[in-house]
């Protein structure tokens, strides 16, 4: 995954192929993932420490939810799979894990998190590594409450559709 500094844009590669465009809306505290094949998926806080990914039909793909007190271990599920996030004690190092053992690591820059790579030996599916982009990158956002972030109106639901209409043209 990769971000210019100061940027709420991502992209995320496998083997120097662009296989999703993400975006963070800090205003509205959601995030946008836009697929090559057109689909495209918001990711939104659901409740208290709940992060869930619909796509353009409101349907569910998948939800992380937090574990642990301060935030260094998630549950990641969606139909057909439930993985695990878990903090390492180095600092910007996670694992996603199924079971307790380790699937996939996920590396920051010694100073952010622009540029961060996962090593997994096995594919992981793509809404497990959007989701923990998500957490990792937006903790604060992901632990509260979506009501207790922004107001849900018209207004801001209009902004949701303007801001995903205007990521499409892009």
């Amino acid at each position: 995954m990769v971000s210019p500094w100061f940027s709420n844009r991502w992209s995320l590669f496998n083997h120097n192929v662009e296989i999703a465009r993400l975006r963070r809306i800090p205003r509205l505290y959601i995030s946008t993932a836009q697929f090559p094949d057109g689909t495209e998926w918001t990711i939104e806080p659901d409740g208290y420490a709940v992060v869930k990914a619909v796509d353009t039909d409101d349907v569910e793909v998948a939800r992380i939810t937090r574990r642990s007190w301060w935030g260094r271990r998630w549950d990641v599920v969606g139909t057909g799979f439930a993985y695990e996030l878990v903090s390492d004690p180095i600092p910007r190092r996670w694992r996603i894990e199924v079971g307790g053992s380790p699937l996939a690591e996920i590396k920051g820059s010694l100073i952010s998190y622009n540029t961060v790579t996962i090593d997994a030996p096995l594919s992981i599916p793509t809404a497990v590594i959007v989701l923990a982009w998500h957490v990792i990158a937006r903790p604060w956002e992901a632990a509260a409450a979506p009501r207790g972030l922004v107001p849900r109106t018209a207004t801001a639901d209009s902004a949701v559709v303007a801001a995903t209409e205007l990521s499409t043209q892009l």
